[in-house]
């Protein structure tokens, strides 16, 4: 299958995973609100963020073995390929062991260190329920996830997971809407990754039947596994810190329910974002390895297009989150999460964040672990500390400022080392693509009224939010297409050039 093709599928069927994925998700957190009330909201979302730290068990072995799988997938070395797939199963192994020893753990003593009025054997079972199943990843699937990453194929992992995702939220729907505990919505969500298993056993039978794991495992393709690893610990303490020290400096659970009701929105949209993003990863990754020339052209190009796609997002979302929240929580009185300053504060973290997405990505493909990982523990640093000072004087507002200021100083530093080490030009070249957008968004931050009266309904904000959207997406695509020339007709060339072999 051509690589354009797979990249393709990867776009489209992430797409509609994410979407269908989104419109159930949606109902979700109002019913759990309305049911549960905000501080078990406050408590699901509290340790659905320290799931995701314990993500770093994982210890970088996934993006190490992603970039080490990326030649010999090119050259079709199955038996390269088996090896460095039997390192990371060997080291998956021992990850899910610890990995369930520290959810029985977090179980037992969370709900002694964050008070709140839910019975500690009810918190107990929460927890528990909630991460053991992730345990399974582990044993089985995660290896198997990696290569298809690395292959293309990871339109089959996304399509698995997205039968998965329909699964679980219509089981909790029911579940809620039946007047079910939150205790049962857990278990369910258990005995869903059970079957996840199950159906990744066949998929990997008929797909990767000749990846042996009795071969001599090749330790030292996945060596730099501990430098990813500082990489992912300061990414989770950018996108999770927030929630994680709201819980434990606030301790007030009705907090984190606030921050996590506009965070999940923003969320959503990321993931869209994010899986435009990885699904030409696999070719990209291949390209800078083996066709460098080729690469560094569409390098710019994909810039472009995400900053486009990025910067029309979030200021669709500032123009409309506001309203929605109106209709999301209403009927709900425990807390108040409306506030016309939130808006413009949750959209500048991804703002400032994704102007450095191309840069970063670059630095990855080139395994470039090891050279970046202090600058990765500053980023970190800075996020923690200010994020702290800040929570301790303002709350939701400290807790982002910390994110913006990490995010600023990283981003920078991504860009000015990917120009010096890696790509060759000038870094004005991304900053002016990256400047242009922002004083459009400033513009509309200006000009228009977030509040206005017209978006009353579920209805009218996406009939608005289709002619915002078009209006803007035109408007930051016109500013790109007119400062890149060069990049322009690249583009065109390209789309030209496809358009003529798709008619042959």
């Amino acid at each position: 299958m051509q690589a354009t093709k797979k990249g393709a599928y990867n776009a489209i069927y992430g797409l509609l995973g994410q979407v269908i994925t989104i419109c159930l998700g949606v109902v979700i957190p109002r019913l759990v609100v309305v049911s549960y009330g905000s501080e078990v909201n406050g408590l699901l979302n509290s340790i659905t963020q320290i799931f995701i730290c314990f993500s770093l068990f994982e210890a970088g072995v996934g993006v190490a073995s992603l970039q080490a799988l990326y030649v010999p997938v090119a050259k079709d070395d199955k038996n390269k390929i088996s090896a460095i797939i039997k390192a990371t199963h060997d080291f998956y192994l021992k990850t899910g062991i610890i990995y369930a020893i520290a959810v029985t753990l977090l179980s037992l003593l969370y709900p002694l260190f964050v008070p709140s009025d839910i019975p500690y054997v009810k918190v107990v079972l929460i927890i528990f329920f909630g991460g053991i199943g992730n345990c399974l990843n582990f044993f089985y699937q995660n290896k198997y996830k990696v290569l298809m990453q690395a292959e293309g194929y990871t339109y089959i992992s996304t399509n698995i997971t997205t039968i998965i995702n329909i699964v679980t939220n219509a089981v909790k729907v029911a579940l809620l809407l039946m007047g079910f505990g939150v205790i049962a919505v857990q278990i369910s969500f258990f005995c869903v990754n059970i079957l996840q298993m199950v159906i990744y056993y066949f998929v990997v039978r008929k797909q990767y039947a000749w990846v042996d794991l009795n071969v001599k495992p090749d330790n030292k393709a996945i060596s730099q596994k501990n430098a990813a690893l500082v990489h992912q610990i300061s990414s989770i303490i950018f996108n999770n810190t927030d929630v994680l020290l709201l819980t434990f400096l606030t301790r007030n659970l009705k907090i984190v329910s606030i921050y996590t009701m506009y965070n999940f929105v923003i969320s959503m949209v990321n993931v869209l974002l994010q899986q435009i993003s990885t699904s030409f990863d696999f070719r990209l990754g291949q390209m800078y390895n083996t066709e460098k020339e080729l690469y560094l052209k569409l390098h710019h190009i994909f810039e472009i297009i995400y900053l486009i796609l990025v910067f029309t997002a979030m200021t669709l979302i500032y123009i409309f989150i506001l309203p929605f929240m109106h209709l999301y929580t209403a009927g709900v009185k425990d807390v108040n999460y409306i506030d016309k300053a939130y808006p413009l504060i949750f959209v500048m973290v991804p703002l400032l964040t994704y102007g450095r997405t191309a840069a970063a990505s670059a630095i990855n493909y080139a395994g470039h672990f090891s050279q970046t990982k202090w600058r990765a523990i500053a980023e970190a640093t800075i996020n923690v500390v200010v994020s702290i000072v800040g929570i301790l004087q303002f709350g939701i507002f400290g807790a982002l400022l910390g994110t913006i200021m990490a995010s600023l100083y990283r981003t920078n530093d991504v860009i000015i080392y990917a120009y010096k080490h890696l790509i060759p030009g000038k870094m004005w070249t991304t900053y002016k693509r990256w400047i242009v957008s922002f004083i459009i968004f400033a513009g509309v931050v200006f000009f228009v009224d977030i509040d206005n009266p017209a978006f009353n309904s579920y209805f009218s904000i996406i009939g608005w939010g289709v002619v915002y959207g078009i209006a803007v997406l035109i408007i930051y695509t016109l500013a790109q297409a007119i400062i890149n020339p060069a990049e322009r007709r690249e583009f065109i060339t390209i789309i030209k050039g496809y358009l003529g072999k798709k008619s042959d």
